[in-house]
């Protein structure tokens, strides 16, 4: 290991995986600094989150797409503070579940479940080649999605293979997240 870090002092700008990131730079000499630039809140009003988890878990969809390991966590700590939380877990079970990347993957293993098809690239193009080398014929679709997203070719995909599979309406159902 090289000592290009060792006595510097790095300045860690990230909120996610802090402890992480402090422990490889202190692994390489380096000295971190915590200085978290973005915080993750939940939303203002769970009230929509609530509903959507209820009705997921009374009928939960066949196939699943995860964008977002933190998104995936948000929505299971809704479930938790709503007193729903093995329900939702339990649910979670049965849908193919779809990671765009790593970080969806590791948020399910967080609660004992694995991707069944991981895009082969973490993009929303990877994504769609994923489904598409899938059968979604006469599935319900779901999709993770997150604020601010450019979410028009997943969700453009998924409608036109709804209407291609005879579907008046698109696929997908656009959860929370």
């Amino acid at each position: 290991m090289d000592d290009a870090l060792k006595g510097r002092r790095i300045a860690v700008p990230e909120t996610r995986q802090l402890d992480l990131l402090m422990s490889m730079l202190s692994a390489r000499g380096a000295i971190p600094v915590p200085c978290p630039l973005v915080a993750i809140l939940d939303v203002a009003d769970s009230a929509p989150v609530e509903r959507w988890l209820h009705r997921f878990i009374a009928r939960p969809c066949d196939d699943l797409v995860l964008l977002t390991g933190e998104g995936l966590r948000r929505l299971i700590g809704c479930a938790d503070r709503a007193g729903i939380r093995p329900a939702f877990i339990a649910a979670l079970a049965s849908p193919r579940k779809f990671a765009r990347g790593p970080k969806p993957v590791r948020a399910l293993r967080e609660i004992g479940m694995d991707a069944d098809i991981v895009a082969p690239v973490p993009t929303s193009a990877g994504v769609v080649d994923a489904l598409g080398a899938s059968d979604l014929s006469g599935r319900r679709v779901g999709v993770q999605l997150y604020p601010d997203g450019d979410h028009q070719l997943l969700l453009g995909y998924l409608a036109d293979a709804g209407r291609a599979g005879g579907c008046d309406r698109p696929l997908c159902l656009c959860f929370p997240g």
